[in-house]
């Protein structure tokens, strides 16, 4: 195992290195030096030096022509931002040591596999005091001290991520230190949390990183109703207990997502309902990626949210449980429940309102496709167009939601019908959804407004609104498809409230 640089690396490192002062000290260290190590892609470059790193930042920035700004004062932290190649934004942080010399500071960093470093002067020499380098061979994940998470418990939320993300198994000692300091994380922001909890979310195995997050206590403080989900067992058709379908949720989505997003079977997935989606649904690859690659707020994918929103579809179920006269356990209401649930576990995560929203209306519509799914026949476009006017831009997640949802309910006892049949309705969704935003999704009124108020005489209000919204609705279902057929079309609605007496 060596330290694999690519050439665009290597020259930045020389620009870094021709602006140093004689004899001065600096050193690439963590994350980098890993990924170099295992051969992965470097998207940004953390450098120490035994002195305050402000004015070395600045140099480089300027003969990068680039922009920098100072993270934090006290601890002497310098952030310079570069485009490589490919415009990826590409961060260099420069870092006063924390302690007395780099071995010191390697010592007071979080785990052994982030605590190697290489010289700016000598890229070929690794520095590993602490043997991460064995470490990452041995697949293991192991603190630098007896205090690394003590010292900062959000290191109990990047434990985690690092598992995942490397595939590393637990020291014994780490495991017991990662509940010992998750019993601290009240006093951790919950926007650090959050970010290492999305970063956990947009990696890989993000269900096994989620059943971490439960097994080293983690939810207690960042989603405390989650717990309230372990003790309820199934209640039929669902074959796993409630927090374990929650989880089967998580993974099963992933597994459709990886699955859809390349085209091709990952992760050695071998099951049946893989194929079959993959043969149904492949043709929608390319828009299901970019779909979910979208940011609804900077630094957080549609994917991660559409996760996120699986982990907290049912969170409702616990305070709607009831036993029914049939001697069956029902949770009516749990989703319209769950939403404001839902809603207050993201303004705990200080969300966005985009994202907020976003997250609401998975989980308030994650049941809307059941009576199409139980169906014989396939959607009338009326159904398409109102299932999309009620989820709008969540409405194609909503889909793959469902799916996973059904994986995550019947497991090995799904029949093959009822699967191919909830992926033929689906592809009548998703083919609507791009093939047909302008004639089925959200066609373009053909009254607008103020076409409305000047032909009927109406006064500016909901009863517009509402008018328009039945006038697509017939456009959707090809009832109406000129503008004298739409002025027939509001004037039998009005003719039929006037008779009635209701309003529209």
């Amino acid at each position: 195992m060596r330290l694999m640089l690519n050439s665009e690396i290597k020259a930045l490192l020389g620009v870094i290195r021709d602006e140093l002062d004689q004899d001065q000290d600096l050193y690439v260290v963590g994350g980098a030096v890993r990924d170099a190590l295992l051969g992965h892609r470097i998207n940004d470059l953390d450098l120490a030096l035994p002195i305050n790193p402000i004015i070395l930042a600045k140099k480089i920035a300027k003969h990068l022509q680039v922009d920098y700004f100072v993270l934090d004062d006290d601890r002497h932290t310098a952030r310079v931002l570069y485009h490589d190649h490919e415009s990826e934004l590409f961060s260099l942080d420069f870092v006063q040591f924390t302690g007395k010399d780099l071995e010191t500071d390697l010592e007071n960093r979080d785990f052994t596999i982030n605590a190697m470093a290489v010289s700016i002067h000598d890229l070929n020499t690794l520095i590993d005091p602490l043997g991460g380098r064995n470490d990452l061979q041995e697949g293991l994940l192991r603190p630098c001290s007896s205090h690394a998470l003590s010292d900062d418990p959000l290191r109990v939320l990047r434990g985690v991520r690092l598992a995942c993300q490397f595939n590393l198994k637990f020291s014994s000692a780490l495991i017991d230190m990662m509940l010992a300091a998750a019993e601290n994380l009240p006093d951790i922001s919950f926007e650090r949390q959050r970010d290492e909890l999305f970063k956990i979310l947009e990696g890989p195995l993000p269900a096994t990183g989620l059943r971490d997050c439960y097994k080293f206590k983690i939810f207690d403080t960042l989603i405390p109703p989650l717990l309230d989900q372990v003790p309820i067992p199934p209640s039929p058709p669902h074959i796993y207990s409630l927090f374990e379908h929650t989880l089967k949720v998580v993974e099963q989505i992933d597994l459709l997502l990886s699955t859809l997003e390349t085209g091709e079977i990952v992760d050695n997935a071998t099951h049946w309902w893989v194929d079959d989606a993959l043969s149904v649904l492949g043709s929608f690859s390319l828009g299901i990626k970019s779909y979910f690659k979208e940011e609804v707020t900077t630094g957080r994918s549609k994917r991660a949210l559409a996760l996120l929103g699986a982990l907290l579809h049912d969170i409702g179920k616990p305070v709607t449980l009831s036993s029914g006269e049939d001697g069956r356990t029902h949770f009516y209401g749990h989703d319209q429940v769950g939403v404001e649930m839902a809603w207050d576990v993201a303004k705990r995560m200080t969300l966005s309102n985009a994202e907020s929203e976003w997250l609401r209306k998975l989980v308030q519509n994650h049941m809307r496709l059941l009576t199409m799914m139980n169906g014989e026949g396939l959607p009338s476009r009326r159904s398409i167009h109102r299932f999309f006017n009620q989820t709008s831009n969540v409405g194609v997640a909503v889909v793959l939601f469902s799916l996973a949802d059904t994986l995550a309910t019947y497991g090995e006892t799904l029949s093959r019908s009822r699967w191919k049949y909830e992926l033929a309705v689906s592809k009548l969704l998703l083919s609507t959804w791009w093939e047909g935003q302008h004639t089925v999704v959200s066609p373009t009124p053909l009254l607008d407004g103020n076409d409305i108020q000047e032909k009927f005489g109406l006064e500016p209000g909901k009863q517009i609104g509402n008018l328009i919204k039945a006038l697509k609705e017939a456009q959707a279902c090809e009832e109406v498809s000129t503008q004298e057929e739409a002025k027939v079309f509001i004037q039998h609605i009005l003719d039929n409230n006037r008779h009635s007496g209701g309003a529209v």
